[in-house]
């Protein structure tokens, strides 16, 4: 079926698309941005304890909506028999630093450093917000977490009785329980303190399954998560065997694109007609909100919005490939996964940049914008690896210039002792490199630095054992590909 818009106010509503800044605290975006990807609705299942994300996959949002009474509530309504209306959310850690829900980093380390084990730690959190969620007293200074700790430590008898009574009354009014703990990384700067509080919570929550009413929801870094000193504890395995992916499909992404031009005030009725005909279904309206219908995460239909929207070749013909698959495959990782904050960066920009160069064009998106947008989402996406993994950019500036794929000695090469430097001090920021600074074998050597970057998925390894690193690096940095062209400016 074909369709058309309106080029000039498809273009306005693209632009102004929102710029996701990262979540920092546990307030809920408005329900207007609130979009549940078809990927993530295992993530939600109150089964599912693990979830593994990405930076801007959603781990501290989908925190902060599941946390909050009317969006948990609106999420609910999207999922068919979701278990989540008969859920009170409390957050067991994640981004706050009031101590009213959970400890500062400051006060765990604290804790750490006297001998506490970290399970008790997180006992202690659980059963706070278990008596406050049945209204029940609690039997220790609220908000003093040290005091709060001391007394679960001389009442362990008195806790786990407290624990069985609230989990039996919030079974017998139906309810559950979900504790969220976000931000692991949060826990310390120490990669050996972060091991330890996250096994701890871990822990804590494979011993949470057996209760009837309380359950526990783990947002995890990849890093983390393939560390396997955190899972070095008994049947660690039945919770990491059932870890779920916070992942982006392309379909998602394009679905999140969607909803926010169905919500656009000028261009949003538009749109809506037209994709409820290439649907063949109608958009709902929840609290003021558009849904979409879930047809429109299907690629038949959404190729058809998608060129409607842009041009349908990146020029020159088909040979330069398709608008719809170019654009997720070069803002994809070396994993594979893209990022909701690129994809309407990249969108976003090339509704700017088609108004500033070509206005007349005939539709919303001119293919050359296209790539200038996704050279800007490349440059956000360096970074936001940079912010959260400082020691990556010391090592990937001493590569600009350089052209891929390369052997490992030739990686290394560039690493000269100014870059190995930079990279050291940058650690003391944040986490450092876990194999290059932990591993016992391999500590300090240039191949353990590389699988850092691997698992990461900064770098990858080709079927002959060359180093290669996905576009929405390579651009931002610089480093030019065999048989490409130098990466535009």
């Amino acid at each position: 079926m074909t369709v058309a818009f309106d080029a000039h106010t498809a273009r306005q509503a693209l632009a102004q698309l929102p710029e996701l800044a990262a979540q920092e605290n546990l307030t809920p975006p408005g329900l207007a941005r609130v979009y549940v990807p078809v990927q993530h609705v295992k993530a939600l299942h109150l089964d599912a304890s693990v979830v593994v994300g990405m930076r801007g996959a959603g781990k501290s949002w989908w925190t902060a909506v599941l946390a909050d009474d009317k969006h948990r509530e609106f999420v609910s309504e999207q999922l068919e028999g979701s278990s989540l209306a008969r859920v009170t959310a409390r957050v067991g850690f994640g981004l706050d630093d009031t101590e009213a829900e959970f400890p500062r980093p400051e006060t765990l380390g604290d804790l750490v450093d006297q001998k506490i084990d970290p399970v008790e730690i997180w006992q202690t959190v659980v059963l706070c917000h278990v008596l406050r969620a049945v209204r029940r007293p609690v039997p220790f200074p609220d908000g003093d977490w040290r005091r709060a700790v001391q007394w679960f430590n001389g009442h362990l008898d008195k806790a786990n009785a407290l624990l069985t009574e609230c989990d039996a009354q919030l079974a017998a009014d139906g309810r559950v329980l979900l504790v969220l703990f976000d931000a692991f990384d949060r826990l310390a700067t120490d990669w050996e303190k972060v091991r330890r509080l996250t096994s701890g919570a871990l822990k804590l929550g494979l011993r949470l399954r057996s209760r009837r009413s309380i359950r526990t929801k783990f947002f995890v870094r990849p890093d983390l998560e393939e560390d396997d000193e955190v899972w070095r504890f008994p049947d660690s395995s039945k919770l990491r065997h059932a870890k779920v992916d916070l992942a982006w499909s392309s379909t998602d992404l394009y679905g999140l694109i969607f909803t926010h031009l169905g919500n656009a005030r000028d261009f949003g009725p538009q749109f809506r007609e037209a994709t409820s005909r290439v649907s063949g279904a109608e958009w709902r309206e929840r609290e003021s909100v558009h849904l979409p219908p879930p047809q429109i995460s299907r690629e038949e239909v959404q190729r058809p919005i998608v060129e409607a929207i842009a041009d349908r070749s990146m020029g020159g013909g088909p040979k330069r490939g398709y608008t719809y698959s170019w654009v997720p495959l070069h803002l994809a990782d070396a994993k594979g996964r893209i990022s909701p904050r690129s994809y309407l960066l990249a969108f976003k920009r090339a509704a700017e940049y088609t108004a500033e160069r070509w206005p007349d064009h005939g539709l919303a998106l001119h293919y050359t914008a296209i790539q200038q947008g996704v050279i800007k989402a490349s440059q956000v996406r360096v970074d936001e690896i940079g912010e959260d993994y400082p020691w990556v950019k010391p090592l990937l500036e001493a590569a600009r210039g350089a052209v891929v794929p390369m052997t490992t000695d030739e990686v290394s090469s560039r690493w000269s002792a100014d870059s190995l430097g930079q990279m050291k001090q940058a650690s003391g920021a944040k986490l450092p490199p876990r194999r290059f600074t932990n591993d016992p074998f391999r500590k300090g050597s240039a191949e353990a630095l590389i699988d850092d970057l691997v698992e990461l998925a900064v770098l990858y390894r080709t079927k002959d054992g060359r180093l290669n690193m996905p576009d929405i690096f390579r651009v931002g940095f610089g480093i030019r590909r065999k048989g490409g062209v130098k990466p535009p400016r």
